[in-house]
């Protein structure tokens, strides 16, 4: 069933619950945007969340409060590399617990003159992380990324650019069909570490 009919599927008690949970909460819209909606607005894009995250796509449950984990991934030294099969992934600048869940995006590579990568981005995966330590790196998405976005070796296929490229990254911690404030991530394509 499409996630915009399931609004017809709930009764008059879940449609309030919807409405007075969109009233306290934003969503992240599909332009980039993030607002506060209508209930059945709201339901539609949490119900669709979670079906990206592999989630039962209840339209009965409203999300609960989640903690989000401040500044818990960074692009310090884990990419994009481009030497052998090339490598992109983040650094756990805190511990991770296990089963946690981040929505990705990603721009092609772009010059230092890019003044509004946001409008760029392109989502690339849910990434859902094992338990992690600080200082430990997710694995590689750099299938992912180029499944999305191509190659971040140079137009030529060279794997050092003549000129600084860089690569903008939006992470979104997810829970229960929410997703945390976007935290934007820029780094330089380099060949090596």
């Amino acid at each position: 069933m499409k996630t915009s009919k399931l609004w017809k599927t709930l009764t008059p008690s879940q449609r309030r619950t919807w409405s007075a949970w969109a009233k306290d909460n934003t969503v992240l819209l599909a332009d980039g945007r993030v607002r506060r909606v209508s209930g059945r607005k709201a339901m539609t894009v949490v119900v669709g969340n979670r079906a990206v995250a592999g989630e039962a796509a209840n339209p009965a449950v409203v999300p609960a409060a989640a903690n989000w984990l401040d500044g818990a991934l960074s692009l310090r030294e884990s990419g994009p590399f481009t030497e052998g099969i090339g490598y992109v992934g983040f650094r756990a600048d805190v511990d991770i617990p296990a089963g946690t869940k981040w929505f990705v995006w990603a721009t092609q590579p772009v010059d230092d003159a890019e003044s509004n990568p946001a409008r760029r981005l392109r989502f690339v995966k849910c990434m859902a992380l094992d338990a992690m330590e600080g200082e430990d790196t997710t694995p590689n998405l750099g299938p992912d990324y180029a499944a999305v976005n191509g190659s971040w070796d140079d137009p030529d296929g060279n794997p050092e650019w003549p000129t600084p490229h860089y690569v903008w990254f939006r992470l979104h911690q997810y829970a229960n069909g929410q997703l945390s404030p976007g935290r934007m991530l820029r780094s330089q394509i380099v060949e090596e570490l």
